[in-house]
């Protein structure tokens, strides 16, 4: 079994900042976006190398090809960013390409994924190709990252090779593999679940928004009814979106009501 070679077609691949070889040097560095690669129990800091900011944990990973699509691995606040991610890519088998969805630059046509990594780079918007190399290969930086099909929109890790790491990619071990394709399963039901979740969030946004500018039109309405507007007004007060209890700061009646603390405490909270 040989192993895969990146392809030759060129402006096919998704380079990374730097092209040099991985040093041999480690600092402390932003938190790994997996569970268990910090300092300490308690710590906010990862071991990265200097020249990639790659996790040293994650490099140590990759190298013994630990491919991977469980997102319970990541850190809670890192799996619904997976989940978004996914959620913009055609998975298909892992022989096909995964060609993205998302974001595409209108002026470069190149595609991209808006994430602001705070302590890796200053950037906000990142190459699908390298976003699915953190969420699978392991959290490498800004290690190059090529492709082995030559398509720049194929987001599929098995067509994907981390550059200067050391990875050996053997596809037919990968392809074999009944623990991948498990996880891969698992990963498609849970973008299905996040994407009605999604859905749902947006009609009730939707629904919420056309009752209160119906609201807002029988209030302003001159023509309204007293025992109308009386009933609009105490159930505007029982659902808690009356005038007297929306922040005087804002503007227009659709906003929310204040949050009645005291000194940063919940009155009711033992109630």
């Amino acid at each position: 079994m040989a192993e895969a070679q990146p392809s030759k077609k060129r402006g096919g691949h998704a380079y990374g900042r730097r092209i040099k070889q991985l040093s041999n040097t480690a600092e402390e560095g932003e938190l790994c976006l997996y569970t268990g690669h910090s300092l300490g129990r308690f710590s906010t800091h990862s071991m990265r190398y200097d020249s990639h900011q790659a996790c040293v944990r994650c490099v140590a990973g990759a190298r013994e090809g630990r491919l991977s699509f469980d997102i319970s691995k990541l850190l809670k606040k890192n799996r619904i960013k997976a989940l978004k991610f996914w959620s913009q890519v055609e998975i298909g088998d892992p022989d096909e390409c995964w060609e993205w969805r998302g974001n595409i630059n209108k002026r470069t046509k190149q595609p991209q994924f808006a994430w602001r990594r705070h302590g890796i780079s200053s950037s906000t918007q990142h190459h699908p190709q390298r976003v699915a190399m953190w969420f699978t290969w392991g959290d490498l930086g800004f290690s190059g990252v090529k492709s082995t099909c030559g398509n720049k929109y194929c987001c599929n890790p098995f067509h994907l090779i981390p550059q200067n790491v050391g990875v050996f990619v053997d596809h037919d071990s990968y392809l074999e593999s009944f623990e991948l394709a498990c996880e891969l399963h698992t990963l498609r039901q849970q973008v299905a679940e996040y994407m009605v979740e999604q859905a749902m969030k947006e009609q009730e946004k939707l629904d919420a928004m056309n009752e209160l500018n119906g609201r807002e039109e029988l209030l302003l309405d001159p023509t309204t009814q007293f025992d109308e507007r009386f009933e609009a007004v105490m159930v505007d007060i029982l659902n808690g979106r009356h005038a007297s209890q929306i922040n005087s700061s804002g503007t227009g009646l659709n906003q929310q009501p204040e949050d009645h603390e005291i000194d940063g405490e919940d009155p009711t909270l033992e109630y």
